[in-house]
């Protein structure tokens, strides 16, 4: 196993993990929120020693966690990713609630998010949730719908298509996000190759890679612009 292999299979692992805490912190919340006994002050504020009255708060952080790591693999589809995990993992932890008794669709309970919402029934809180969660997935499609297009990772994977490093000169903006540029790359044979293309503006600050038909390297029609994924958080 080479190098970079072992450490993107080591980051895929803690991804797991994480994901895994996320869920866990998130169920938790919900599940034990009846539980909680909390200690007030007399001026508005109130604290509790047990887990679940935190709980939020850590699931918020182990959230933002496991969206820097996630990113290397869901790219712009992460923060829906995780948003619709955190939702759910809630959600189910009230489902859980309910099925063991601890309370009933008509309860009003004590669980808090970090933002000052009012005490809800646990029925008002799935309804809640699962709006969230719906947000959340929303937001994946989309995030993976624009990172698919942006790194043309469909063509890439197909055997009639080729990638080489290449580099954009002669940019002409043609609407806000596109312009008109040449794609100047080397084809596998070590013949140059500039090939009139549209392309995102993203690509002017970032390495591209030309992909295109092994058959026909010069064909603008078959020449894509792929913008590789940018790295926040490296592991190597």
């Amino acid at each position: 196993m080479g190098r970079r292999a072992y450490a993107q299979g080591l980051r895929g692992l803690a991804c797991v993990l994480m994901a895994w805490q996320v869920w866990l912190v998130w169920h938790i919340s919900t599940y034990d929120a009846s539980t909680v006994e909390w200690s007030c002050d007399g001026t508005g504020g109130c604290s509790s020693e047990q887990f679940a009255g935190m709980a939020p708060f850590v699931g918020i952080g182990s959230a933002i966690l496991l969206g820097l790591l996630a990113s290397r693999f869901l790219q712009r589809a992460t923060a829906g990713v995780v948003i619709m995990l955190c939702a759910a993992a809630a959600a189910i932890g009230w489902y859980d609630a309910v099925d063991a008794g601890r309370v009933g669709r008509a309860t009003v309970t004590d669980f808090h998010l970090v933002l000052p919402i009012e005490n809800l029934s646990v029925s008002a809180w799935l309804t809640f949730l699962w709006s969230v969660a719906g947000a959340g997935c929303l937001a994946a499609c989309w995030g993976a719908a624009v990172s698919v297009r942006r790194t043309a990772v469909l063509r890439r994977l197909s055997r009639r298509y080729t990638t080489a490093e290449a580099e954009l000169a002669g940019w002409r903006t043609v609407s806000r996000s596109y312009g008109e540029a040449v794609v100047v790359f080397r084809d596998a044979g070590g013949q140059e190759h500039q090939v009139s293309t549209v392309v995102e503006r993203i690509a002017l600050d970032r390495p591209v890679l030309a992909v295109y038909d092994a058959d026909r390297p010069a064909d603008p029609d078959r020449t894509r612009v792929a913008v590789p994924r940018k790295r926040m958080l490296r592991i190597s």
